[in-house]
């Protein structure tokens, strides 16, 4: 039994490095299978990128196959069911991925708050009509949020493409809020005081819409535990069972019994698939400035 499991674990892992492999390479196979893989694969080196930890792409997918296999074999070994080592190596990669999303989101929110402060402190700056536009932007580089203090040095030390120098900033930050700010400091005169009643929109309307999205993921992390409690019940009541050695399993060891039990985790995850599809937000949507 153990070596059956070992060679169904092997080919799991084989199968997940296989398609690392094609979505990180574009393998000559059919359009309708390479983009849903190439898709993945940008989502999995997007995720590894925004996570703020020494990870990229191939790292990340290496980690959810290593704790795919871990608990595929685990499973395997433990309740001498092999059907049960495939939710088990969903529910490995799933807790490296629900890991690193959270860091991800938690980062997220350190730059929404801190990009929603400078707009207030630039506002705050210009009404005073102390300073002009680059000399506030010169204030935030110093005293303002710390997460977007590099950003602002380097757009304030750039006297020639600063254009260029705000585009770069955007690609990295990679928030609405800010997005929108760079654009309106790009339009303005030199003035700048007519920035004011513009930057003052823009924080009262941002800030409203955040925390509209902050409750909804809020409401969406409920449902999404719910969901994911409701599926893992049977998959651990199965694995209760045979870790006791029920004989209400006995007809889960037979080939007819190990199909109908493959075939009922499948409904499971089809319906586990549909509900996650039903409770995506967008989230606010970047602004794309094609002349900057």
């Amino acid at each position: 039994m153990i070596e059956s499991a070992a060679a169904a674990c092997a080919g799991i892992g084989a199968a997940m490095a296989i398609l690392v492999v094609g979505a990180a390479h574009e393998p000559a196979i059919p359009a309708w299978l390479s983009r849903p893989a190439q898709r993945w694969w940008a989502a999995e080196d997007a995720l590894a990128s925004g996570s703020g930890l020494a990870l990229d792409g191939r790292t990340l997918v290496a980690l959810e196959c290593f704790a795919a296999l871990a608990g595929a074999t685990g499973a395997a070994t433990m309740t001498g069911l092999l059907v049960l080592a495939v939710p088990a190596a969903a529910g490995g990669a799933a807790i490296v991925h629900a890991a690193v999303t959270a860091r991800a989101r938690a980062l997220q929110v350190l730059r929404q708050d801190a990009v929603l402060e400078a707009t207030r402190m630039l506002r705050q700056l210009l009404e005073t009509g102390a300073a002009s536009v680059n000399q506030a932007i010169a204030v935030l580089a110093e005293r303002g949020p710390v997460p977007l203090r590099a950003e602002f040095r380097v757009i304030a030390a750039r006297s020639v493409g600063r254009r260029q120098a705000w585009k770069d900033a955007r690609e990295r930050i990679g928030e609405p809020l800010f997005d929108m700010l760079a654009a309106a400091v790009l339009i303005q005169r030199h003035g700048g005081g007519e920035l004011v009643p513009l930057f003052a929109d823009l924080e009262s309307s941002v800030t409203a819409a955040q925390e509209v999205e902050r409750e909804a993921r809020a409401l969406q992390a409920q449902a999404r535990s719910a969901s994911s409690i409701i599926v893992a019940l049977p998959v651990a009541f199965l694995v209760a069972l045979s870790t006791l050695r029920s004989p209400y399993l006995d007809a889960f060891h037979e080939a007819p019994g190990e199909v109908f039990l493959l075939a009922m985790l499948g409904v499971m995850a089809a319906g586990y698939l549909w509900m996650r599809r039903l409770l995506d937000l967008p989230g606010l949507q970047r602004v794309r400035l094609t002349d900057a």
